[in-house]
C-alpha cells in the first residue's frame, strides 16, 4: 500500500506553509486573538486569491474540484502554524454539504465563498445530546420550516453571513439540514470563548423562519446529510490536529537539543527521549487513520468505524501528545511569549469538539455490536 502523497498534495501543502508562515508569527497571533472578530482576515484573503478555499468546490463555481484528502494536506498546515481561520466550519461543515446536495440556485452561493467575500458556518453541537440526533425542532411553515432551539460552540457566527443547522423535523425522527442567515428574525448569538481563544457562539433559535430554499435535500435524506457532513467534520479535525501535533513534537524536539542540564542536553536522558519516541508514533496514528478514512470517504464508501478510530487517535494520541510536549518543556510551558501552550490548548479544544475518545469508543462499540 502507498501512503506517499501526490505531488498535487504537495504543491498545496506547499503553498499553504509559505502563505502561513509568512504571517503566523506569535506577535501576529496574540493581535488576533485579542481583536474583536478573533479572525485573520487578511489571510484568508491571501488563501483565496492562491485558490486554496476551493480546494474541494466545484470547477464550475471557481473551485479546484479535487478531493477531500487534498483538503486534508491544507488543513495540516493550518493547524502545523494554529492559525485563526474558520477553514474547517466554512470549508467543510458548511460548504461541502452545500457542494454535494445542493441545488444549481444553492451552489451559485459557492462562488463568493471561494473568492473569500462570503463565509458561512455549521451550528453541529448542542448539549445534552450528540450531533446525530438533535433537539432543536423544525416545524412545516408553508413551503418552509420555523426552527426552534439552542446550539452550541458554532464557530466564527459572528463573522459568518449563514449558519447550516441540521434539526429534527417535529414529531418524527427525520432531520433537516437548513441554511438559516445570521440576521434571521428570532436568532440571538451569544459569544463563548474555546479553550484556544477560538470565537465561539451559543445560536438561539426561537421560532426561526427558514425557507425552502435553503434546506439541502429533503426530510427523508437529511440523517444521511448530517452523517456525511460529521463525518468530513471530523475528520477534517483529525488533520488539523496531525498539523498540531507535528509541530509540538518539533518545538519540543528542538528545545530537548538547546536545553541543557547537568552538563548534557535533556534529550539524551532516556525518560525523555522515549516519551519524544511515543510522541512521534501517537503522532503517525492520527496521520495515517485520517488519511485512510478521508482516502475511502473519496472512493465513495461508507467507513464509520474508520472515522471513529481516526477521531480516537486524535483525542486519545494528541492528548497523550500534548502532555508529553508540556511536561519535556518544563516551567516555560505556561509562559504566554512561549509558543507551546498554544498547541496544547488547540489539542484539548478538538478533543472535546463532536465527541472525545470516550465517545468514540462507544461509537466502535455500537457499530460492532450492530
Amino acid at each position: 500500500m502507498d501512503f506517499s502523497i501526490s505531488e498535487t498534495q504537495q504543491e498545496l501543502s506547499g503553498l499553504a506553509r509559505q502563505i502561513l508562515s509568512d504571517r503566523m508569527t506569535l506577535e501576529h497571533l496574540k493581535a488576533v486573538e485579542r481583536s474583536e472578530e478573533g479572525f485573520d482576515r487578511d489571510t484568508w484573503i491571501e488563501l483565496a486569491k492562491a485558490n486554496l478555499l476551493g480546494v474541494c468546490l466545484p470547477e464550475a463555481q471557481g473551485g479546484l474540484g479535487l478531493d477531500f484528502t487534498d483538503l486534508c494536506m491544507v488543513l495540516r498546515e493550518v493547524g502545523r502554524f494554529v492559525a485563526p481561520l474558520p477553514m474547517v466550519s466554512c470549508l467543510v461543515s458548511a460548504a461541502m454539504p452545500c457542494a454535494a446536495f445542493g441545488t444549481p440556485e444553492q451552489l451559485a452561493h459557492l462562488e463568493p465563498l471561494a473568492r473569500g467575500e462570503f463565509i458561512g458556518t455549521a451550528a453541529l453541537q448542542e448539549h445534552g445530546t450528540d450531533a446525530l440526533h438533535p433537539y432543536t425542532t423544525a416545524t412545516p411553515d408553508g413551503d418552509g420550516w420555523r426552527i426552534t432551539g439552542v446550539k452550541t460552540c458554532v464557530p466564527f457566527a459572528d463573522v459568518a453571513g449563514a449558519i447550516l443547522v441540521p434539526a429534527r423535523v417535529a414529531g418524527t425522527h427525520d432531520i433537516v439540514m437548513l441554511n438559516v442567515a445570521t440576521n434571521a428574525q428570532g436568532l440571538t448569538l451569544a459569544r463563548q470563548t474555546g479553550q484556544n481563544y477560538e470565537h465561539l457562539f451559543e445560536a438561539t433559535f426561537d421560532n426561526v423562519a427558514a425557507g425552502k430554499d435553503g434546506q439541502l435535500g429533503t426530510a427523508e435524506t437529511g440523517r444521511h446529510i448530517l452523517e456525511w457532513t460529521l463525518e468530513r467534520t471530523m475528520l477534517a479535525m483529525c488533520a488539523v490536529v496531525g498539523g498540531v501535533c507535528d509541530q509540538a513534537i518539533k518545538i519540543t524536539a528542538q528545545y530537548t537539543i538547546d536545553r541543557k542540564q547537568f552538563d548534557r542536553q535533556i534529550g539524551t536522558f532516556q525518560a525523555v527521549s522515549q516519551r519524544m519516541a511515543d510522541a512521534f508514533i501517537n503522532n503517525h496514528a492520527i496521520e495515517l487513520t485520517m488519511l485512510q478514512a478521508a482516502s475511502h470517504l473519496d472512493e465513495g464508501k461508507s467507513v464509520p468505524d474508520e472515522v471513529a478510530t481516526a477521531k480516537w487517535w486524535a483525542c486519545e494520541g494528541g492528548n497523550q501528545i500534548g502532555h508529553a510536549c508540556l511536561h519535556i518543556h518544563g516551567g516555560i510551558s505556561i509562559d504566554l511569549d512561549y509558543p507551546i501552550h498554544r498547541y496544547f490548548l488547540w489539542i484539548k479544544q478538538a478533543e472535546f469538539t463532536l465527541g472525545s475518545a470516550t465517545a468514540q469508543l462507544l461509537r466502535l462499540g455500537e457499530l460492532l455490536a450492530k
